[in-house]
């Protein structure tokens, strides 16, 4: 394996960050979260087989990669302002290797799990609860595939009944 595997090794900063891609050439940069949003991503591991780190969730950074095993994404934070508790915004996990690095699953609360072969993308998050994609499945040469999308998000604005007797149960939900 000559060579660093993907074009971007660092993890994106977001409001979850991004974990850090398989790589042959050192431990990379994990993404950092925004303060009240989400956490950081996790780190890379080498030598072979270079597990990926799985991305930041709003509870919790994504686990960092360790002997064949990519990391799993951070969880998501519970809420019960719907009227149950329901986790939203779990990290999306690392992406499989062509070295033998197996996929990580995706956190708590809708996070998607990465590739875990070259013939799919990584999962996508969960819809309305704006969990994060799964990673790509990364081989040697350059070769790869995409990441999953993020999951769409939802609002939820909670409301007196008294003051609008026309929505009884006192909740909207309208989703992104």
């Amino acid at each position: 394996c000559g060579g660093t595997f993907g074009v971007n090794v660092n993890g994106i900063n977001g409001g979850s960050g991004g974990g850090v891609a398989a790589t042959d050439a050192s431990v990379g940069t994990a993404g950092t979260g925004t303060a009240g949003q989400g956490s950081a991503g996790g780190i890379n591991a080498t030598p072979s087989p270079y597990p990926s780190g799985g991305g930041g969730g709003k509870g919790a950074v994504g686990a960092a990669g360790s002997g064949s095993q990519s990391g799993a994404g951070g969880a998501g934070t519970a809420s019960s302002i719907s009227g149950s508790s329901v986790t939203y915004a779990g990290g999306g996990g690392g992406g499989g290797t062509g070295q033998g690095a197996a996929a990580g699953a995706g956190g708590t609360g809708g996070g998607g799990a990465g590739s875990a072969n070259h013939s799919n993308a990584g999962t996508n998050g969960t819809d309305n609860l704006g969990g994060g994609g799964g990673g790509g499945f990364n081989a040697s040469g350059g070769s790869a595939t995409n990441g999953g999308d993020g999951g769409d998000g939802v609002v939820i604005i909670r409301y007196l009944t008294t003051d609008f007797p026309d929505r009884p149960g006192g909740f909207y939900y309208m989703s992104s």
